[in-house]
């Protein structure tokens, strides 16, 4: 299977060049010229989160909206390799909570119905990158602990700061407790605008037992 795949992949590559979208240069999906001039995030965010880029900056936000709604999962590992890079010394504070155990790496979940009509989640194929951009075991991804049980509507939909807050209450549920009592955890996310959605996150991992947890996002 996964020797099709690379095939498929392979093939791809020769009809369709990969192209930069920043510059359109080829044979990058976005060149380093244009990563170094990517707007970094400067508006403040949550305390307990930590976004990368400005959501207003053109070539994040439409690398954003490729990977979200134009099928382009392969974005989601650029994506989490910048996250991971961006956010290096950062992360090694974290692993000070870990105490030698990995930290756990939890995707912002989608509903099922969003799944199904999306074919993927766009958190977790960024989660993907951004765990596998460590030539260390540092981390441990978990897709399965946090279920979305109610389909809301998008966040992006809703301006009102205290709508989006009620938009995502008591929407997600912890599946196996088990596995996040005093652990160290990471939630990834590809937009934070209040923080609504990771903040909701944490605080149920927080109530069943996690040790500390913190929100990174691509864009803010």
């Amino acid at each position: 299977m996964l020797l099709i795949v690379n095939i498929k992949d392979f093939l791809l590559d020769i009809l369709f060049p990969t192209k930069c979208l920043g510059c359109q240069s080829k044979n990058a999906i976005i060149c380093d010229n244009c990563i170094v001039k990517i707007q970094i995030a400067e508006r403040e965010t949550d305390g307990n989160i930590l976004a990368v880029f400005d959501y207003r900056d053109s070539t994040i936000k439409k690398a954003i909206w490729e990977l979200k709604y134009h099928h382009k999962r392969y974005l989601g590992k650029k994506l989490g390799q910048l996250l991971y890079e961006f956010l290096i010394e950062d992360i090694s504070e974290i692993r000070a909570y870990a105490l030698g155990r990995p930290i756990l790496v939890i995707p912002v979940p989608i509903s099922k119905k969003k799944a199904l009509a999306r074919g993927y989640n766009q958190s977790l194929a960024i989660a993907k990158g951004f765990c596998n951009s460590s030539t260390e075991q540092i981390f441990e991804l978990k897709d399965k602990i946090v279920n979305k049980k109610v389909d809301t509507l998008p966040q992006a939909r809703i301006t009102n700061r205290k709508r989006r807050l009620e938009n995502i209450k008591g929407v997600f549920e912890v599946i196996n407790k088990n596995e996040i009592k005093g652990r160290t955890i990471i939630i990834i996310d590809d937009v934070t605008t209040t923080g609504g959605t990771i903040n909701e996150i944490a605080k149920i991992l927080k109530k069943s037992g996690a040790k500390k947890v913190i929100g990174f996002a691509v864009a803010h």
